[in-house]
Order: structure tokens, then sequence, then C-alpha cells
């Protein structure tokens, strides 16, 4: 009986044997998305990409958000504002040089910030203008000077004093270097893990309370029933 011969193709012998440690496939398991705020912070409708990326990132990443502008549109502020807060990625802000007006809002709305040496911040009201009919102006003029109030106290909250929003709001700028702005946002963080550890031990003691009153109750209703309940005669 013949045996049949195993044929070989001559190139396989010069082929490298395939080994265990090359058999594998390489996922990322962090995104780190970098977007570079330089300049004048322009009209909203030039960031839709940046939001679109920051909306939708995963737990896992990473946004981190480059400063070094004087300011601008304070509408755009805001939209970036809301789109960080939806994000579920770590969002980090790091200021390389200037940070100031609109720019301040974006990075208070950072989890971890990175502040280079010698940057300089700025804080300031909103500027802008009226037109149309007088009292068209005039209606304008009063329900901004209550809407500005209401935004940049929601913002600067436990960064600046109730008395430096107080001047900001009546025209006046206030200026810091990085190091003045790490130490407030030590101390604003300090103070959020302490509100936030107070608020854990009043849940807890909530847990605990309705317990106790249906023992309460429980001891009373049993008493009641007792004192109901007809005598036997003997």
């Amino acid at each position: 009986m013949q045996q049949k011969m195993k044929q070989i193709d001559i190139m396989d012998l010069f082929q490298p044997k395939n080994r265990q440690q090359d058999r594998f496939v390489s996922r990322a398991a962090v995104n780190i998305h970098e977007f570079y705020l330089c300049g004048n912070i322009d009209s909203a409708d030039e960031y839709i990409d940046w939001f679109d990326i920051i909306r939708h990132a995963g737990s896992t990443d990473v946004i981190r958000i480059i400063i070094n502008s004087y300011g601008g549109d304070l509408f755009t502020a805001i939209q970036f504002l809301r789109v960080l807060t939806e994000s579920e990625a770590t969002v980090i802000v790091s200021v390389e040089g200037a940070c100031m007006s609109a720019a301040t809002m974006i990075f208070l709305a950072a989890d971890q910030f990175e502040v280079s040496e010698h940057s300089m911040f700025m804080f300031h009201n909103y500027s802008g203008g009226v037109v149309g009919k007088g009292g068209e102006m005039l209606d304008q003029l009063q329900h901004e000077r209550v809407w500005s109030e209401k935004l940049l106290r929601d913002i600067y909250k436990d960064f600046l004093t109730e008395d430096e929003i107080k001047l900001m709001l009546n025209n006046k700028d206030l200026w810091m270097d990085g190091e003045e702005v790490i130490k407030r946002l030590e101390a604003k963080k300090a103070k959020m893990e302490a509100e936030k550890a107070a608020e854990e031990a009043e849940a807890d003691i909530e847990e605990v309370e309705p317990e106790v009153i249906s023992v309460g109750v429980l001891k009373k209703a049993v008493s009641k029933k007792k004192m109901q309940e007809p005598k036997e005669n003997g």
C-alpha cells in the first residue's frame, strides 16, 4: 500500500513560524481628545465638531482642553458648559498663558485643572450692546441685569467671594495669577468634599429613622390591642 506524500510549497520553507505572542489584537482602552481653545472664542457654529466629540465621549475617555484665550462669545461659553456637563468623560482643562472673561467659565467647568507657571486670569462682567427703540433697549437692559447676575453667581459661586461677585457685577475687573487660582480651587474642592460627607451622613440617619419609628408604632399598636381585649370572667 503506497503512502501519499505530503506536498510542501517551497515558499513555506522561507516563512517564519507563527508564534503565540504574535496572535493578538490591540485596542485602545482610553481615548484622549485634545482641543486647543486659543485666541478668540468664536461663535458656536465653529465648535460643532468639538461639541459632538465631547458630548459622546465614554466614561473611560479623557477630554483635555488647552486654554490660551482672552475670551470671546459668551453664548458659546454657555454651550460649552452644557456640553461638558453632559459628557461622561473626565474633563481636564489646562491653562497655558491667558484665561480671561468667557474662557474662565469653561475653565471652571472641568473635573481636573492644570495651570502653567506665569498664567494670568481675569474675571469680569459681560460686554454687549443694545439697538432699537428706547423702550425696547430699556427692557433689554433690565432683563440682562437680572439674567447676568444669576449667570455669574451660578458659575463663580464658591470660587469668588460674595463681595467679589458684587464688584464684578458693578463692572470691576478681577485679576489673579495661577497660584491664587490654584489656592481657590483647592479651597472649593475641600468645601465640596465636606458638604458631600455631611449629605452622606444625613442620608445614613434618614435610613435608620424609619425603622425606629415603625418599631415604636408597632409597640403602641400592640399595647392598644391588649387594652381592648375583653377580660375573661374567672
